[in-house]
Formats: structure tokens, C-alpha cells, sequence
């Protein structure tokens, strides 16, 4: 971490190779909630906005794709403003991380910021005006497969033929509009600009539906070319819809996983940063143990890529109690994603003005308590469905059982 060193730092962590003393927009966006667990939170501002401020309309509104920690451009991947790496998920993930950050904080500036402002609604608009090559507002590229000239995908070893436009990219698109449209309102943001967004929650999200099944291959497809779909596993573009949660909860996402499950298989990613999405596909659809297979294996590989430990905090403390703060301020919720026979437990957990904890006793027990700020109302889902929701006062913890129709609380000082 780069933050007190000199005053020539920026506030900021390591994100990306660590021969490479910078950090990426890509890495950035995948390690933002890892970060404000570890109470990273002022370098996370510090290095969204000096992204959001890289997406002029000369670099066609993109931000660029690494800086080293003084905020210089990083060569390696900068060249010019018409040479330099640019991949059509990342914005849309920056926008949403940015919300996502607002929703953990509830600090204004994640979304104020006049940097973090005008980015949100340029890359929602003039962005994707400006890379729609099949004209359905869907954004993507020109299907050159050059990261220096830009690509629909993330994923750098595609194959001919390249896409126009991808899944992962449709994906993060529409995890963009649908986190802003879920919290304009209360953040203070205009309300129509509330309802365009999640008109267009709606509309990628039908899209996608309706014309990217591949039913013949029981999977979605990884995107277009101007000869139509392609199929097959291709690493981001086939994870991205289930990581984003853009597939509708049916068959066709049930087939798609066990599509992703067999890609994995046969084809196993070369990086060990590929399978730090994976927790996050498989929690998302209430495959768990596949889930905590690829949390283990991430442990396992003692990787030193900062992906992997940032991450990694995140798949346990968010991940597998299902911690996440509630729509509006002061509420959480929690929903076990562990064994029967597993116990796990978090604790100083920053969310909004409190700090809580919580315990889960496989899926039939939980707990939680709060040790500083504000009281919360937490909303705790069981397997079945069922929830139970609580409020819970500071220097309080409760304590939830569900093995009966009715769960019942204890509340212990």
C-alpha cells in the first residue's frame, strides 16, 4: 500500500501484477469492497476519482487503464490518447463499484465528487453512444481483438472471431444502471434520471433474455459479430451475466452454470486472477458448495496477486454471511452460504454508521451485533426463503434460530 509513503502518492493500494508498482481500473473495480473491509476507504475514493477524471471525450470517454501511484499514466499501457488499453467492462464496473461503495459508506462523495458525477453519467450516455456498433445501445467495439485500439471483452486471449459486442460487457453495462437505479433516489440524484436508468435496467436486461440464448448449446452466448452470435466457453464473457447477476434465476441459468462448471473443467484459466470471479457467480445462484470450492482453491494457491487477498476478505466476511447493507440506512442483510456442519463469524465490519459482527451456525442459526454507531433493522434470509428481520441497538447482539415456522430472537447485552 502505497498511502503515507511520500506526498508524491496518491492515496492508493496495489491493484494489478505485483512486478507492477501501479494500479488498474480492471483490478481496482474487483478489489474495491475487499479494500473497505480492510478500511481502505479513503484510498478507494482517491483512486475511482482518479479514474473518473482519465474519461475525457478525446480518449472517446473512457478512463485509462492503469496509473502508477504518483497518478502518472502507466507507459506500459499508455501510449496516446488514440494508443492506449481500453476493454468496454471496465467503466461500466467503475460505475458500479462507485455505488456499491456508496451503499457500504453511505459517504456522498462515492457519487458527488464532481469527477465521480460527470463520469457516472458520461459513461451511461456519451460512452455508450459512442461505442455501439450494432446500433442497439448495447456498447462494444470494432471487433479489431486489440486492447490498444479497444475490445468488447475482458478476456485478452479471445480467439477469432472478435467481438462486437460481449457478454461480459452487456453484463457490467447492465449491473451499471441497475445499482444506480436502486439508490438515486435516496443518494439525492434527480428522479428522472432514477427512472431512465432503470429503464434500462429493463430493457439490457430483456435484451439478454430474449436474444442470447443459445438454446441448441444450453448456454448463453459470449456475444456478436456482425455474423451473429458465438458460442462456446470463453473465460469472462461466459462468467460475467452470472458474476453480475444479469441472468434471470431459471433453467437457462441453471444450464449456463453447469456450461461454466465444464468450461472450468476442460479448459481451466491460465491466471490465477480468473477464478477470483467465480465465488461471486456461484453465490449469486445458491450453488454454494461450488462456491466454497473455488473460495478454497484461491486459499490454496498462496497467491501473491493482490487480486486474490483482497478478494478473498471479501468472499468470506461478504460473501459467505451474505453481509451487504440494505436499501436504505441502517439496514443489513445477512444470508448463510456455508456448511451445515461450518460455523464462521465476522466482526468490525464497517456498514453505513454502524459497526457490526455476525456468526452463522451452518443455515440454521445466526447471529449479530452491533459495537459502534448507529442502531440497525437487520433482515436475515433463511434457505427456504423465510426472513426475519430485527432491529438490533448498540452494544447489543441477537441471536436468530430457524428451525421452527416462527424463528425466534434472544437479545443479550
Amino acid at each position: 500500500m502505497q498511502t503515507g509513503r511520500s506526498a508524491d502518492f496518491l492515496p492508493s493500494y496495489w491493484a494489478g501484477l505485483t512486478d507492477r508498482p501501479m494500479f488498474y481500473s480492471r483490478d481496482l473495480a474487483h478489489q474495491m469492497l475487499g479494500a473497505h473491509l480492510l478500511g481502505l476507504d479513503t484510498e478507494n475514493l482517491s483512486m475511482l476519482r482518479h479514474f473518473a477524471a482519465s474519461a475525457t471525450e478525446r480518449r472517446g470517454w473512457y478512463p485509462l487503464w492503469a496509473f502508477l501511484f504518483d497518478g502518472t499514466p502507466a507507459a506500459i499501457d499508455y501510449h496516446d490518447d488514440d494508443d492506449f488499453v481500453r476493454e468496454i467492462p471496465a467503466p461500466f464496473e467503475l460505475v458500479e463499484k462507485a455505488v456499491e461503495q456508496y451503499r457500504w459508506t453511505r459517504d456522498d462523495r462515492f457519487l458527488r465528487t464532481p469527477e465521480i458525477a460527470s463520469f457516472i453519467r458520461t459513461t451511461l450516455t456519451s460512452f455508450v453512444q459512442a461505442h455501439d456498433p450494432l446500433g442497439n445501445g448495447v456498447a462494444g467495439e470494432r471487433g479489431s481483438g486489440r486492447i490498444f485500439q479497444g475490445t468488447a471483452t475482458y478476456n485478452e486471449v479471445e480467439k477469432p472471431p472478435h467481438l462486437l459486442v460481449s457478454a461480459d460487457g452487456i453484463a457490467s453495462q447492465w449491473a451499471a444502471h441497475a445499482a444506480l437505479a436502486d439508490v438515486t433516489t435516496e443518494a439525492g440524484l434527480d428522479k428522472e434520471f432514477a427512472r431512465w436508468n432503470a429503464e434500462r435496467t429493463h430493457a439490457l436486461e430483456t435484451e439478454f433474455a430474449e436474444n442470447w440464448w443459445l438454446a441448441d448449446h444450453r448456454c448463453y452466448t459470449a456475444g456478436f459479430t456482425r455474423e451473429g452470435p458465438v458460442s462456446g466457453f470463453s473465460l469472462e464473457s461466459t462468467w460475467f451475466p452470472a458474476v453480475k447477476g444479469l441472468m434471470r434465476a431459471d433453467d437457462r441459468a441453471d444450464a449456463h452454470l453447469d456450461f461454466l462448471g465444464t468450461g472450468l473443467e476442460q479448459s481451466p484459466p491460465h491466471n490465477i486472477e480468473a477464478f477470483t470471479y467465480l465465488p461471486e457467480a456461484y453465490l449469486r445462484y445458491g450453488r454454494d458448495e461450488e462456491a466454497l470450492r473455488w473460495i478454497r482453491h484461491l486459499a490454496d494457491s498462496r497467491a501473491h496477486y493482490p487480486e486474490v487477498p483482497f478478494t478473498h476478505v471479501a468472499h468470506l466476511a461478504a460473501g459467505l454471511t451474505g453481509l451487504a447493507p440494505g436499501p436504505h440506512r441502517g439496514e443489513v442483510r445477512t444470508r448463510s452460504h456455508i456448511p451445515a456442519d461450518a460455523w464462521l463469524e465476522a466482526d468490525q465490519v464497517a456498514v453505513g454508521a454502524s459497526v457490526v459482527g455476525v456468526r452463522h451456525e451452518g443455515g440454521e442459526a445466526s447471529e449479530l451485533w452491533v459495537t459502534g454507531g448507529d442502531a440497525v433493522d437487520w433482515t436475515h434470509t433463511w434457505r427456504d426463503g423465510r426472513t426475519t428481520r430485527v432491529h438490533v441497538p448498540v452494544g447489543t447482539r441477537i441471536r436468530i434460530t430457524g428451525g421452527g415456522e416462527t424463528p425466534a430472537a434472544d437479545q443479550q447485552k
